[in-house]
């Protein structure tokens, strides 16, 4: 099913950046989809005190009202991108507690064909949440935007990280029933997992190939920063509009305490990133 319809959410955060919603309208104008926004931010709530009450509900008052003011700027920000890019589109802002926040971005993004997202922060910020929550919970595609880059529009060339998982297969059927993809780089990166016994990368080339797609098979060894380095250095070079993996191969957990090719390449990828678990 081609692009139709994609949710992006923006954090009402003071240091937020546009790369999602920049990512979110270009793909909507290119596509001639609906691009759903969603300006959220957990409200803060007066937790038990023996401080008086009167001074910690101030200062939760306080707090809520910058919130308030932040995403209120957000959204004037984004209304007037949607009607300078010609989209068609609409704003929303869902300021509640954390655990409604992401309940209403999951209500969102069940019903989107794409959900695209800033880079998150890191392993304990709300961003990371709100990722991992989007891309387990949903279970639809998860487009990371990449700051200071300009928004990829027509995603005509691919690279897929193939390691042969079912996340990873996935992704790659996201990505072709998404996109008219016109070329896609089968990328097999050895020395860091045991591939014996994975589905060969000529199978996987056919079967783009039968899609319409020029498949090319890249074959390339591990360099000292890791797959993930390997994966985004190589997307760089063949100026690849998108780069397509499995989300999570291994479990979060362990990437948590190991690190792995999703966190890092979330975190430092210079192309634009297409996840699915």
């Amino acid at each position: 099913m081609p692009l139709r319809d994609l949710f992006c959410l923006l954090e009402a955060a003071e240091d937020q950046k546009n790369a999602a919603l920049d990512q979110s309208l270009a793909l909507a104008r290119a596509y001639s989809a609906h691009a759903s926004v969603l300006v959220a931010g957990p409200k803060a709530a007066a937790p038990y005190s023996l401080i008086s009450t009167s001074l910690v509900g101030g200062l939760v008052k306080s707090e809520n009202e910058k919130l308030r003011a932040q995403a209120d700027k957000i959204v004037a920000g984004a209304q007037d991108a949607l009607k300078k890019s010609g989209a068609a589109g609409s704003v929303e802002v869902c300021l509640e507690f954390f655990q409604d926040v992401v309940l209403a971005a999951k209500e969102r993004a069940l019903c989107s064909d794409l959900t695209v997202l800033g880079r998150p922060g890191g392993v304990v910020a709300r961003s990371e949440v709100l990722f991992e929550e989007m891309l387990f919970g949903a279970g639809r595609p998860v487009l990371l935007a990449v700051p200071d880059r300009k928004p990829a529009e027509k995603i005509e060339k691919i690279v897929l990280a193939w390691d042969g998982s079912v996340h990873a297969s996935r992704a790659l059927s996201a990505a072709l029933a998404l996109f008219p993809v016109k070329s896609v780089d089968v990328l097999v990166v050895s020395g860091e997992k045991d591939l014996t016994g994975i589905v060969p990368a000529t199978k996987v080339a056919a079967h783009i190939e039968r899609h319409g797609a020029k498949a090319s098979i890249v074959e390339l060894r591990v360099d000292k920063d890791g797959v993930a380095a390997t994966v985004d250095g190589h997307a760089s070079k063949a100026g690849a509009d998108l780069i397509v993996m499995g989300g999570f191969g291994r479990s979060r957990l362990r990437e948590f305490v190991l690190g792995g090719v999703t966190r890092t390449l979330s975190q430092t990828a210079r192309t634009p990133l297409l996840l699915v678990h």
